[in-house]
């Protein structure tokens, strides 16, 4: 298997991003997730937007992400926060269809010509003359231990290492929504 350029560990919000950025720069992309149905998977809030979250989409935004155009073709109702304190403090927050935002995310990271998406887990990160060689899955959808060489990796896991759901006194070892957690990196 040809190399890549950049690996992007991680297809929520942040590894999303980072993975459609690098394509767009032109270098050659893989996004890892551990399973291609979540790809910007709203697990808990479905807003976008708000007075904190919604500057960073804004910073996004103005940098050529997704986020903030996917947010404005899947919203299902849009407020503005904070009306009674004045326009300083003004701040738009949309609420998703949590479905159609995933489904819209996917469809732009497909179309991606430099990006790759890669069902698996990564077990390793491997360096050669302390540099970044490649990385190596563990399970998925490509074989058991395949290496997948690269120049760079960026680790944009979110809440799957090793999670846990706590719920009360109840405790489990998964990711959110029912996924699987991550092992390999943890």
């Amino acid at each position: 298997m040809a190399g890549y350029d950049v690996v992007v560990l991680g297809a929520g919000h942040a590894g999303c991003e980072a993975a459609l950025a690098c394509a767009r720069m032109g270098l050659n992309t893989a996004a890892i997730t551990l399973n291609l149905d979540s790809i910007a998977m709203m697990a808990c809030n479905p807003a976008i937007g708000g007075t904190s979250k919604g500057q960073l989409v804004r910073e996004i935004d103005a940098l050529g992400g997704e986020m903030g155009l996917a947010a404005d073709d899947e919203f299902i109702q849009m407020r503005m926060l904070n009306t009674g304190k004045g326009p300083a403090v003004y701040s738009p927050r949309a609420q998703m269809d949590k479905r159609r935002y995933h489904e819209r995310m996917k469809r732009a990271l497909e179309a991606e010509r430099k990006l790759t998406l890669i069902q698996g887990e990564c077990a390793a990160i491997e360096t050669e003359h302390g540099r970044i060689s490649a990385i190596r899955l563990s399970g998925g959808v490509k074989s058991e231990g395949e290496r997948i060489e690269c120049r760079a990796v960026i680790v944009a896991t979110g809440v799957y290492l090793k999670s846990r759901i706590l719920i009360g006194d109840r405790v489990w070892e998964q990711g959110p929504s029912g996924l699987a957690r991550a092992e390999g990196l943890s």
